[in-house]
């Protein structure tokens, strides 16, 4: 069951390359709503799934879909808004608004759960999926027409290689993927931690959110703050290295008061840390901007998942073990930021 979420990640980071491609070449709605239509399929399917490998079809299909939204709701901001400062805050808001559900869905979940079963909350799922669909298809407007037909357009693979050259696109687009890593890594091992500890689900369920109020105080303060978004972005790495090192001699499984601490400092940080690298990697793109939003959206969840499996390969018996892990992350961060600073560094010399 644990690979159900390495699943989803692994395809939702691949099939990005499609509808970023699909975007620019046809414009955003028609790419969102292609989107939508195929995860309504995997989220039906869910529904009538009665063994593990239909779920397992199920939600790839439905990763497949939900990639859209993923790489139109970056475009869609890079569309609009270009000025670096209204950027920044437009990607603090976007990044609260996407903790609003898991901060409601635990203990909505589980109540459809136990009450109702959980094929229902497919069906429940599908059935908000379908009503964006239609709500996306009548009132939201294009703001990226497709090309006219005898306008040339950058070709697929060269959208994508002249991006990558980019040397603060692609490190901070793989900083997103570590970074994005805590947080779905909370959600997905949090559970084993907690029954390895003897707490309830409904426990569980407040721990996300408390965990998600926090990365939504964080965003709210990265948007107002004033020093640069680099500077910001080496205070929360440096932030993320003290939490992980105080956390890992902390003994955090004997107090559910010390795990809620933990909770909530590091969904602060990741609150004001994840959305700079959003910031960060897309300031500098100018063209392609739905296959650069594609490009970073897959680096971000195909990462996301692979980094997933290193906790599939220890067994869960409490938060310790997951701190461990994270600081090794948090290293890797800080390694990938002084290779970045080293290259930016090297590239104004030359010019």
């Amino acid at each position: 069951m644990k690979n159900l979420i390495v699943f989803y990640m692994i395809v939702l980071g691949l099939a990005q390359f499609f509808y970023g491609s699909l975007s620019d070449a046809k414009g955003r709605k028609i790419a969102l709503t292609s989107g939508l239509g195929v995860a309504a399929v995997g989220l039906l399917l869910g529904y009538l799934a009665q063994n593990i490998i239909v779920l397992d079809i199920s939600r790839v299909l439905t990763a497949l879909g939900t990639a859209s939204c993923t790489v139109i709701s970056r475009a869609l901001i890079v569309d609009t808004l270009q000025e670096p400062g209204k950027l920044r805050k437009a990607f603090s808001y976007f990044s609260m608004a996407s903790q609003l559900s898991p901060s409601l869905a635990p203990l909505i979940g589980s109540f459809i759960g136990v009450h109702f079963g959980w094929h229902v909350q497919f069906l429940l799922f599908a059935l908000a999926v379908i009503a964006g669909l239609v709500m996306i298809a009548t009132l939201m407007p294009e703001t990226h027409p497709a090309p006219a037909g005898g306008q040339k357009q950058q070709g697929k693979l060269e959208a994508y290689t002249s991006v990558l050259k980019n040397v603060n696109f692609t490190s901070y687009s793989i900083a997103s993927a570590l970074i994005f890593s805590f947080t779905i890594a909370f959600y997905a091992t949090a559970p084993f931690a907690f029954d390895a500890l003897g707490v309830s689900p409904l426990g569980n369920s407040l721990f996300y959110i408390l965990y998600s109020a926090s990365i939504i105080c964080g965003s709210f303060f990265n948007s107002w703050i004033k020093w640069t978004p680099r500077d910001t972005y080496l205070r929360g790495l440096i932030a993320y290295l003290v939490i992980f090192v105080v956390s890992a001699f902390a003994d955090l499984d004997s107090s559910l008061w010390k795990i809620g601490v933990f909770s909530v400092a590091l969904g602060f940080t990741c609150g004001v840390v994840a959305p700079l690298t959003l910031t960060l990697s897309m300031t500098m793109v100018e063209k392609s901007r739905g296959a650069a939003s594609a490009l970073q959206g897959a680096i971000k969840m195909f990462f996301t998942g692979v980094l997933l499996l290193v906790f599939d390969t220890v067994l869960i018996t409490g938060f310790t073990t997951i701190v461990l892990i994270f600081l090794g992350f948090a290293a890797v961060l800080l390694a990938l930021h002084v290779f970045t600073t080293a290259a930016n560094r090297k590239e104004k010399v030359s010019a």
